[in-house]
């Protein structure tokens, strides 16, 4: 504990009232105001929203004022240059935030105790302040992000198992200091930590780091040093959403065409199979569910293990008459083909679509070096030393949901590798930039009901003990799914004035209540609230500026 945490000199008041939800001060004259202002230039910028200390029996109390009055008898005689030089007696609204013993490190964040009325009151130095919020948090390396929100400029070393071990979200209004947050965190995990970062880079904001020798980028859309997602790591519901066929005949054909592709792909390498499709119509069933269930593991898996340009011509083949008995499959049947003209087309646009073709390599090997999942094992590898991986999505295009698609497929890749305890000794942090703009996504077409984009989703819910931490950062907060805000541990929130933000971050932030995230409107640029349930209090900071900068200013009108 801080030498003198209650010094006769920082003495302000006394409280006057206790209740569960707030307390009062009582200044027993206005001009002990005036050391919110001048005690060693410490505490400047007003009052309100200013932290005390509160002196108890064996306890000491921590409380944020917010809102200071005068009685209503004595505002009759304020006057322009009254309140110091006359006996003015204000009180103030005070919040208590934790208390803490004398006698140990223990700081208690539930108050099962309060002040007693007639408690004194003293201000809360920079040095105590940070003592206090960074008691019993002395092991391990920190991150030099924050400094307190003082004219002293405070730092405040944060953990980053604090920050990041229960998930972090990133908020704020255009503006507010969102990708200043990040690049500074980045630049900590570049210079201090031995564990890895993924950031995906929705618009390459980030692109300083590109060429950092720490840093390996990746390019999707690129016309010179394109990644690409190879198809065969789709699941079957990212085709689903690919191609969108109607749910009543459609669907059940391509998936059908899928395990068929599979047999062939299967058979062909264990069994020398010939021929790129299975000719289905008038041949004898148990000869296909011979090959199925010999190759079970591979056709029931996830992996689109099949060449996919012969697709549309194995979707013609499962068109045979169903009413042909148990031991044959029927007559070749145009009919039935007629009713998947229209998704054939649409598989065709877009296995022949250059967009499409560079991202998910419909006609490239899964073993080609440009390949993004051998690209991310390489990094990912014990013997790489580079600790930061970035995926940039600035030059993929935005039309019938590439960009959804491609980045929930990634989503679904690290979840599988986390499934498999694939970061359990090596954890990773996964930022997500704009994240608004692929969670609480879904595909929607005129033939088929709504298809959910839900990897991060299940990455925030399952994840944290796999050792894959999530962090989103985001302007819209109302547009993030609330069971995945709820997973979030820690909160770094920036300016945010819409009141239906407001309202969601509060609802999901168990930490945080309606006192604090009211100065959420009235941050300046690069301040935030700092909210999580590791730390022993919200508190307000700035986020220090990063050396290496986002190309995010806002291009100037000439």
């Amino acid at each position: 504990m801080a030498k003198q945490p209650f010094d006769n000199e920082k003495f302000v008041g006394y409280i006057s009232r206790v209740s569960p939800y707030f307390s009062t001060i009582h200044f027993p004259s206005s001009k002990l105001l005036k050391k919110f202002w001048h005690f060693h230039e410490e505490l400047t910028g007003g009052i309100v929203g200013q932290y005390v200390v509160i002196e108890g029996e064996n306890y000491g109390f921590l409380g944020r004022i917010q809102e200071i009055s005068l009685p209503e008898k004595e505002q009759i005689f304020l006057g322009e240059n009254s309140f110091y030089n006359s006996d003015f007696h204000p009180q103030g609204k005070l919040e208590i935030l934790l208390s803490f013993s004398y006698f140990s490190e223990d700081i208690d964040k539930g108050l099962d105790r309060y002040p007693a009325v007639g408690s004194k009151v003293y201000l809360c130095s920079s040095e105590l302040l940070k003592e206090l919020f960074l008691k019993a948090k002395e092991s391990g390396k920190t991150f030099d992000i924050a400094e307190l929100t003082d004219h002293l400029r405070t730092s405040i070393p944060l953990d980053p198992n604090d920050l990041f071990g229960r998930h972090c979200a990133i908020v704020g209004t255009t503006g507010g200091g969102k990708s200043y947050t990040i690049a500074r965190i980045l630049e900590e995990f570049l210079n201090k930590s031995k564990s890895k970062a993924i950031l995906i880079d929705a618009t390459g904001e980030y692109q300083n780091f590109y060429n950092l020798p720490q840093v390996k980028a990746v390019k999707f859309g690129d016309l010179h040093e394109s990644t690409f997602f190879h198809y065969s790591r789709l699941r079957t519901m990212d085709f689903i959403a690919l191609f969108r066929p109607s749910d009543g005949v459609q669907k059940p054909k391509l998936l059908e065409a899928f395990k068929s592709l599979k047999v062939v792909s299967a058979a062909y390498k264990n069994n020398g199979y010939a021929g790129n499709v299975y000719k289905k119509a008038n041949t004898i069933k148990k000869h296909f569910y011979d090959l199925y269930n010999s190759n079970k593991n591979i056709v029931e898996s996830s992996v689109a293990d099949f060449n996919i340009q012969n697709l549309t011509h194995q979707i013609s083949e499962e068109c045979f008459n169903n009413n042909a008995g148990e031991a044959v499959f029927g007559d070749y049947e145009k009919r039935e083909k007629s009713n998947l003209i229209t998704m054939i087309s649409r598989i065709e646009s877009i296995l022949h679509d250059q967009k499409w073709k560079k991202i998910f390599g419909f006609d490239k090997q899964s073993i080609d070096e440009n390949e993004f999942n051998k690209q991310l094992e390489n990094f990912l590898s014990i013997e790489n030393e580079k600790s930061l991986f970035i995926i940039s999505l600035k030059d993929v295009y935005f039309e019938k949901g590439l960009r959804e698609i491609l980045v929930n497929a990634i989503g679904s890749y690290l979840l599988e590798e986390a499934r498999t305890y694939k970061f359990k000794e090596s954890p990773v942090v996964l930022f997500v930039d704009e994240a608004h703009q692929f969670l609480q996504k879904t595909i929607n077409d005129e033939s088929f009901a709504e298809l959910e984009l839900d990897a991060f989703d299940k990455i925030a819910k399952e994840c944290r003990k796999h050792g894959l931490f999530l962090c989103i950062s985001t302007q819209m907060p109302r547009d993030i799914p609330i069971g995945t805000l709820s997973q979030m541990g820690t909160f770094i929130v920036h300016r945010l004035i819409n009141e239906f933000d407001r309202s969601v971050i509060e609802k999901a932030c168990a930490e945080g209540n309606k006192d604090s995230l009211a100065y959420l409107p009235m941050l300046k640029a690069g301040e935030a609230l700092l909210v999580s349930i590791e730390l022993p209090m919200p508190i307000m900071i700035k986020i220090k500026e990063p050396t290496i900068k986002p190309h995010s200013e806002t291009p100037k009108l000439l």
